[in-house]
């Protein structure tokens, strides 16, 4: 009896503990990707995602199909832990390359900055893809964003994907005292 109380305890505790970590982590969170798929004997296809967690924001997409697929994505809002923007982008016509890119920046409340770009080119081959996908998130903890920059090509061709992220400190406050 004694060690399924124990058992219980535990789980209580480990329960709280993830409901304290993930509100923690849900503070200024923009998210989106973004992909689209052209040439082959296919038609091709277009996907975009975009979600936005916090007070006050809204999040996009948007996708079109034909000789050239194209797919965006647009996630903003802000409230009292920062402000966080996610834009994603993918490109694929019949005949060419296939082009994503995706930038993501927060701005926290005490000033810390963060961005991520990411950008991938599918040339070549019969097929190509390309996907992106990246989010900013201000907590009380600090400032993150990130990217994530894919492609695919079938039947031959080069995939080139470059991501870049930076965060910069909080801005240092210096206060003048005058004295009467």
């Amino acid at each position: 009896m004694q060690a399924s109380m124990m058992r219980y305890g535990k789980m209580i505790v480990a329960a709280g503990l993830s409901v304290a970590l993930s509100s923690a982590a849900l503070a200024s969170d923009a998210r989106t990707s973004a992909s689209a798929t052209g040439g082959g004997l296919r038609p091709g296809s277009a996907a975009a995602s975009a979600s936005y967690q916090g007070d006050t924001g809204f999040a996009r997409t948007q996708t079109r199909t034909g000789e050239i697929n194209a797919s965006r994505a647009v996630a903003v809002g802000v409230d009292e832990q920062g402000l966080s923007l996610s834009i994603s982008h993918a490109l694929a016509p019949q005949f060419g390359p296939a082009i994503a890119t995706n930038f993501n920046l927060t701005i926290g409340s005490d000033g810390q900055v963060a961005t991520s770009v990411g950008t991938t080119v599918a040339r070549g081959g019969l097929e190509r893809t390309a996907q992106v996908s990246g989010n900013a998130t201000s907590t009380r903890i600090g400032s993150t964003a990130g990217s994530v920059a894919t492609g695919r090509t079938i039947g031959g061709g080069v995939v080139r994907s470059n991501v870049r992220a930076e965060s910069y400190p909080r801005p240092i406050v210096r206060r003048v005292v005058r004295l009467p």
